[in-house]
């Protein structure tokens, strides 16, 4: 018997045709489907982490796009473009006097005395004034923006408690229906949870709508043109522990807040104001150059200077420093004002804070586990009929109240907090 050569097993020849073998099959397959498996596989990973818009998104959104800060932008630029006005210097005046003979004349006012001084000064505290005020819009904002974003969570939290307990009571009416048909019981008996399950379907209605509406107002504070009322959002409302120290927050809030650095301003403004209308009572200087160019003038020259200054004879320029004086102590009134106002804010916001994290902390003591085990107690003791359907239906009643009770409680938490931060003026840039 002859010997035969192991044929390869990577090819198997028949006729003219090459066959693949099983191995190089397999290989070839797996090759080609690496590719999909990859996009199959990002795609869930995608899935798992689903995309939403974050606290940070929305307020970053809204110090973009907000048509308000924009508005209050635009009027520290005005401030701005007013302080080049006060710095630049006044432009020359030519003029042409034809006669016999013909004169030229060119003047310009010396404007290098008290009066641009103060002028500048003036200028520059207002433009600095302007730009905390466009802060200060800016600290109003983030807070408005936080608030709606918690409005969101809370809207879709209430969302699902009412969800989940119309799932409830609809298991229950599908149950409580087999048990009529079987002739378990009475027909009468299902009414109840039948009207349960439509005030359930109407609360969970107004949900929906409720989620929509935070959406729409969110997304009017971000400055998006067409908000999206299926907008997806990432965040949860747990509680953590914040400790506040009052007597730190007032000096802080002090220190940097931006209403508070805008009053300073502006009674420093005021002074300056004052002083440049003190000023007023020394004229600028106005040189000027005249020349003839047929007929020299009796000194034999063709070109002479002049000087000229405007004498306050009609006018004293007292109006103009009363109005100054004014406007500084209104200045002043207005800065203490402010600042028992900053006072006033810091510490009733840390009030509200103190008051919500008693609140929340209250529920975190064992409350929610209490209601849970209640509903579950009832619902258990009806499927074996020790109890009735109205005992379970009050235990979900209860349960969506303390439930929603509780996240209207993490949400006002969180909203006191970030009230204590915009009263502070921290955390705003």
């Amino acid at each position: 018997m002859k010997n035969r050569m192991p044929r390869s097993p990577r090819k198997l020849r028949a006729g003219s045709r090459t066959v693949l073998g099983p191995r190089v099959l397999l290989c070839v397959l797996t090759l080609l489907s690496a590719p999909v498996l990859l996009l199959a596989q990002r795609d869930s990973s995608s899935a798992a982490v689903a995309p939403g818009l974050t606290l940070r998104d929305a307020v970053d959104s809204a110090l973009r796009h907000n048509p308000d800060l924009r508005i209050a932008r635009s009027g520290a630029d005005s401030a701005r473009a007013e302080l080049r006005l006060a710095r630049a210097l006044p432009n020359p005046a030519f003029t042409s006097i034809p006669g016999t003979p013909t004169q030229y004349a060119a003047s310009i006012p010396l404007d290098i005395g008290p009066r641009r001084s103060f002028r500048v000064r003036a200028s520059r505290l207002g433009a600095e004034a302007t730009e905390q005020d466009a802060r200060d819009s800016t600290r109003h904002l983030i807070l408005a923006v936080r608030r709606a974003f918690y409005d969101v969570l809370l809207a879709d939290a209430r969302r699902t408690i009412v969800d989940d307990r119309r799932t409830v009571v609809q298991q229950l009416v599908s149950a409580d229906s087999a048990r009529v048909r079987a002739g378990d019981l009475p027909e009468r008996a299902l009414i109840r949870g039948e009207v349960e399950l439509v005030r359930t379907e109407a609360d969970a209605a107004r949900a929906a709508v409720d989620a929509q509406t935070t959406r729409l107002e969110l997304e009017t504070l971000m400055g998006i043109p067409a908000p999206d009322t299926a907008l997806r959002v990432r965040g949860d409302m747990r509680y953590r522990g914040v400790s506040i120290d009052e007597q730190a927050a007032v000096r802080t809030a002090m220190a940097i807040r931006p209403d508070m650095a805008a009053s300073r301003r502006r009674e420093d403004q005021s002074r300056a104001l004052r002083h440049l209308a003190g000023a007023s009572a020394f004229p600028v200087p106005q040189l000027s150059y005249v020349r003839q160019l047929n007929t020299p003038f009796p000194s034999g020259r063709y070109g002479a200077l002049g000087i000229g200054v405007e004498v306050p004879l009609l006018t004293q320029y007292r109006g103009l420093r009363d109005r100054a004086e004014a406007g500084e102590v209104s200045a002043r009134a207005a800065r203490l004002r402010v600042e028992a106002q900053v006072t006033t804010d810091v510490r009733s916001a840390i009030a509200e804070f103190r008051a919500e994290q008693a609140l929340v902390q209250r529920y975190e003591g064992g409350v929610l586990a209490k209601v849970t085990r209640n509903v579950d107690a009832t619902r258990y003791a009806y499927s074996r009929g020790a109890t009735s359907l109205l005992d379970v239906l009050d235990a979900l009643r209860a349960e969506q109240d303390v439930l929603t009770d509780y996240s209207k409680a993490l949400h006002d938490y969180w909203i006191a907090t970030y009230s204590v931060d915009a009263a502070e003026g921290v955390g705003q840039d």
